[in-house]
């Protein structure tokens, strides 16, 4: 674990979060920490968590040696994201006291009262803005610093093979606040919509332009091809259209919690603007997956009809099947 096991550990959640309570008994939050560990292990990589932990656990932690300076940084880099999201999920079961008798609330009727309701969603939609926001944070520093076992860890090795490798890519089509974590957390079904939905539009010029994209990646990388321009055409148009199927995922399948803030204030806007027949969220939802997947579909039948535009004898590309009357099964 990367807090002491001991009340010392309540103090670096203090520390981490500025609002955790440095008296609290720190074994009633262990295991909340253990699934926010989980949960970032998930995103970084086991091997980063395991540097970051190792050097925890060493001599060297918090040494003021320049040696040590990126690996002291790590460590808190790991711990705030860890820190907010474990006191986030403490929070939402440490509202009742659960006793024999049942589920009881404790409160000193002199000096303290309950919060609102609107109180505790407002606090819960701050906390997890704070875990959001220290999530890219980390993924930012791991990125700039070049950090080993980060560039090793599979989910980094995954956008190597990408059209859409970034957040700045995906952000140039679809906004999503230029959020490491989200681009991470959509990462399978980046993956997914290029290895299905393009592979197949593209045919025999799939594997081209991927070694065409990553080529443009590295400096200096040789002669351009002959068709370099119509491929970074052709290229700007898978990337724009990546993004927007997989949004159409993402608004459907996620949490509002998860979606990128960008995201939410569309679907506060839509139920806002609407008068007394606002319609219900998951209407609202189901509006945007609609949209975005047309808005998808259209992309991609834009890039067929490019495709087609490249080779127009072979056929190959076109949308709507030659019309032969031998080929009809009925007639009137």
């Amino acid at each position: 674990m990367l807090f002491n096991k001991s009340n010392q550990g309540a103090q670096e959640l203090q520390d981490r979060t500025g609002s955790y309570y440095a008296n609290n008994d720190f074994s009633r939050i262990e295991t909340d920490v253990l699934l926010a560990e989980k949960d970032i292990i998930k995103i970084v990589g086991g091997g980063v968590y395991a540097r970051a932990l190792n050097h925890y656990n060493s001599s060297n932690y918090q040494s003021e040696s320049t040696d040590h300076v990126i690996n002291n940084k790590l460590v808190q880099m790991l711990q705030m994201p860890i820190a907010y999201l474990a006191t986030y999920n403490y929070y939402q079961s440490n509202l009742v006291s659960h006793q024999d008798t049942g589920r009881k609330v404790s409160i000193d009727n002199q000096n303290e009262k309950m919060a609102w309701e609107w109180m505790l969603d407002r606090d819960d939609r701050a906390h997890l803005l704070k875990v959001n926001k220290t999530v890219d944070l980390l993924i930012s520093w791991l990125e700039e610093n070049n950090i080993t076992e980060w560039k090793n860890s599979d989910n980094r090795k995954l956008t190597r093979e990408l059209f859409v490798n970034s957040e700045k890519v995906f952000q140039e089509s679809y906004p999503i606040d230029e959020s490491p974590r989200f681009f991470y957390t959509v990462l399978a079904w980046n993956n997914e919509v290029q290895t299905k939905t393009i592979k197949k539009a593209l045919g025999a010029l799939y594997a081209p332009l991927l070694a065409f994209w990553q080529s443009s990646l590295v400096s200096g990388s040789g002669t351009p091809p002959d068709n370099a321009d119509e491929l970074q055409e052709l290229l700007e148009m898978v990337q724009k259209t990546i993004p927007l199927f997989v949004m159409s995922k993402a608004v459907k399948r996620l949490s509002l919690q998860v979606l990128p803030d960008s995201v939410v204030q569309q679907f506060k806007s839509d139920r806002g603007a609407r008068a007394a027949s606002t319609p219900a969220l998951t209407e609202v939802i189901e509006w945007h997956h609609s949209s975005l997947l047309r808005d998808a579909y259209l992309a991609l039948d834009d890039i067929k009809l490019f495709l087609q535009r490249m080779d127009p004898e072979s056929g190959r590309f076109q949308l709507i099947p030659e019309n032969k009357p031998s080929r009809k099964f009925a007639r009137t």
